[in-house]
């Protein structure tokens, strides 16, 4: 039954990401978690009955399949540090530095968790999914490549740390008394290694065969998507039948078709609004629905993190990584803040932990997680126009002190 309905929610993405329902909830994150935190306060009241947790954790994981499998899309991996040099550094250099910072903060000041559950709470707030707000970004008086930046360097990151993610949770997971303690930690490293090679072996036959079929029947470059997204589905459904993970399997398909294909740019914008507009919404909508309700749960401490990690923790290694005299000062502040905030990707691998009985920590990371994630959309719709206009302040300043300079 979940299988035909994660077929029937794939080919419904084209027809709902049509609709202004959806462009306006793509718009508005914010909004869309608080409709979600109303209908769980709804059957919360009616006392209406809980969809069963593994319901929303296989939805969870489908929902990240796709989102990994158009982030990945969008890239050429090879080309990345030569086309955009910041989205390079970021993804490289800005990433890894939160993922350390978010993971040993969370150790140090949380005492409810131990090492592998902070790890795992650090690397799923890593996974950003571009929070903020896109809208002001896209208005905003920057550099058509600075804007690029913002997009590429989430699509990267969602790309490459979903298997980092996922080991992570193997990591934070007890084995059974049958098994090594690094039993679950290995099973997840073959499923991981598995889903990347057959994946990718499954991306570079969509791309032959988008390329084989244009030839044969001289039709446009944007037909080639439609081989990629059986491939991405087909491995996500018969994936673990293999032994492959099928999160990171999809994702694979999705980054080697990205990096073969000689399909028009129109193809992977059509993927990249597709999902934006669908599953992105839908995301945020579930997360508030399912785990809004645990903000009634933060102490403290937990909200003292949070804030901290969407904050100082996350726009700090972004900004000492971008220090580069090649980058104006006013761009510089633009990626660190406008970027890597925990967003939809990080809403959904949360949700892929629910209901799992062997992780350790369990409901401190859920609470620490979805504290970090609310706290990162809502500063984004906060501060994305005063930013905007600051930034705007910031260039006019830049190019009078060039002129003056000249």
């Amino acid at each position: 039954m979940g299988w035909l309905a994660f077929l029937a929610a794939i080919v419904a993405i084209p027809a709902v990401s049509s609709t202004r329902l959806a462009r306006r909830a793509a718009a508005a994150p914010a909004l869309t978690i608080a409709v979600g935190a109303m209908i769980a306060l709804v059957f919360g009241v009616l006392r209406l009955p809980q969809p069963p947790a593994d319901w929303i954790a296989f939805a969870a994981k489908a929902g990240l399949a796709v989102l990994g499998f158009a982030s990945a899309a969008q890239l050429r991996v090879s080309r990345l540090a030569r086309q955009c040099p910041s989205s390079f550094r970021l993804t490289c250099g800005g990433a890894p530095l939160y993922f350390f910072a978010c993971s040993l903060a969370a150790f140090i000041m949380l005492p409810q968790l131990s090492i592998p559950s902070a790890m795992l709470v650090g690397g799923a707030l890593m996974l950003n999914g571009a929070a903020f707000d896109r809208k002001a970004v896209i208005n905003t008086p920057a550099p058509a490549a600075i804007k690029a930046a913002v997009r590429n360097e989430s699509a990267a990151i969602i790309a490459l740390g979903i298997p980092l993610a996922t080991l992570l949770a193997a990591n934070a997971t007890v084995s059974t008394p049958d098994e090594p303690a690094l039993g679950p930690l290995m099973a997840a490293s073959f499923a991981v290694l598995k889903g990347f090679t057959y994946g990718g072996v499954a991306g570079l036959a969509a791309s032959a065969a988008g390329a084989w079929y244009r030839r044969r029947t001289l039709q446009q470059r944007a037909l080639d998507g439609q081989f990629a997204i059986l491939a991405a589905v087909a491995m996500f459904v018969f994936g673990p039948s293999i032994g492959c993970d099928p999160i990171v399997a999809a994702t694979s398909v999705g980054l080697l078709w990205g990096e073969q294909t000689s399909a028009a740019s129109t193809t992977r914008l059509r993927i990249r609004r597709y999902v934006d507009r669908a599953v992105t919404p839908l995301a945020y909508l579930g997360f508030g629905a399912a785990l809004a309700p645990r903000l009634l749960q933060a102490d403290m401490l937990v909200i003292v993190f949070a804030l901290a990690a969407v904050t100082v923790m996350r726009a700090g290694p972004r900004l000492a990584i971008l220090q580069t005299p090649i980058l104006p000062k006013e761009s510089q502040m633009f990626l660190a803040w406008f970027g890597g905030a925990p967003g939809a990707a990080s809403a959904l691998f949360v949700m892929t932990l629910i209901g799992n009985p062997a992780l350790i920590d369990a409901d401190a990371v859920l609470t620490v997680a979805t504290l970090a994630v609310l706290f990162g959309v809502a500063a984004a719709r906060l501060t994305s126009r005063p930013l905007a206009r600051l930034y705007l302040r910031q260039s006019a300043l830049a190019k009078r002190r060039k002129a003056w300079a000249s």
